[in-house]
């Protein structure tokens, strides 16, 4: 029997046929298989990234240091390319790099009890600076062709094989998070963590996995970043946490972690990147786009609270007692 679709996730699948609609009525360009399939390529590191944050918000917690971490993990591409380190061994020393950095956080909050937000602010200027003092500001861009393969090439005529990359990380996370022990012992901490730890959980270990996974995500986006881009520097992928925090909250993910789930992000991201797309194409300007990816965020965080309200006034509307006519 399939499972039937939580009414977040339905009224996503909504929104992002409406977004659609709208994007094609602002500009004639929109309704192009090719042109859709090729926008697909602006919310692939963010989405990644976004996957790999879910993990962490699962648990009650927060790591706003992602993007830097793409940023060092693509400065490191760069040094392996220049070195000729061949990509087959380059992608999984990155990537582990990126999962160190990941760990690390796990550790500051799990081990020595900090607050993740204040950790992963720091931790966020930290790994940027990393980034510029193993690269430089003027960047690199003499990347060997196989090291832009991922984020570049297309598959099947026009669909980028980055977000075939996307499509399959979101499902092998997703699988991870409903399926695996794993995933149960981080909605149960998420939703309790006494209760989780009083069970025989080991929690620090499972935050810090999840850190770790979160971490080697961001590796793969960064695969992804020096494809679609072809340069490589430390401030690379600044300013895209918003986008990410928004698609994780708007997915239907609990801040205070326990309750959502990679499909609900997965469906943000579409809406996302459809409203980007069709923004862009009527050339509505950055900082409007910034404005609706904040107010989303709002909509995001006060999903609960709305949805309280609409069920209680639809409660009160009928189940009030008929009236007894003579």
């Amino acid at each position: 029997m399939m499972r039937k679709l939580p009414q977040w996730e339905l009224t996503l699948i909504v929104l992002t046929l409406a977004a659609g609609a709208w994007s094609a009525y602002l500009s004639p360009y929109y309704l192009s298989f090719d042109q859709i399939a090729e926008s697909t390529r602006h919310f692939v590191f963010p989405g990644i990234l976004a996957i790999g944050l879910a993990v962490v918000v699962i648990l009650g917690e927060i790591d706003i240091s992602l993007a830097s971490t793409l940023a060092f993990g693509a400065v490191l591409f760069s040094k392996f390319s220049a070195f000729g380190v061949p990509i087959w061994i380059a992608t999984p020393l990155a990537i582990a790099a990126c999962a160190a950095l990941g760990a690390l956080n796990g550790v500051l909050v799990a081990r020595l009890a900090l607050p993740s937000l204040a950790v992963t602010l720091g931790t966020m200027g930290a790994f940027r600076g990393l980034a510029f003092i193993l690269g430089s500001e003027t960047g690199y861009t003499d990347f060997d062709d196989s090291y832009l393969y991922v984020g570049s090439e297309q598959a099947f005529g026009s669909v980028p094989i980055s977000f075939i990359l996307f499509l399959v990380v979101a499902l092998a996370v997703g699988v991870l998070m409903s399926r695996t022990v794993f995933g149960r012992r981080c909605y149960a901490i998420g939703l309790n963590k006494e209760a989780s730890w009083a069970a025989g959980i080991d929690v620090a270990r499972i935050k810090i996995q999840a850190y770790t996974l979160a971490g080697a995500l961001a590796g793969v986006a960064a695969l992804v970043w020096i494809g679609q881009y072809g340069s490589a520097r430390g401030d690379n992928a600044d300013g895209a946490i918003l986008f990410v925090v928004t698609a994780v909250v708007l997915g239907g993910l609990d801040i205070n972690g326990g309750r959502g789930g990679i499909f609900g992000v997965v469906l943000a991201l579409f809406l996302l990147g459809t409203m980007r797309n069709g923004m862009g194409l009527a050339n509505v300007a950055g900082p409007t786009q910034t404005i609706v990816l904040g107010a989303l965020l709002i909509v995001g965080v006060l999903r609960p609270i709305l949805f309280r309200g609409v069920a209680r006034g639809y409660r009160f509307a009928f189940s009030r007692p008929a009236v007894a006519s003579n």
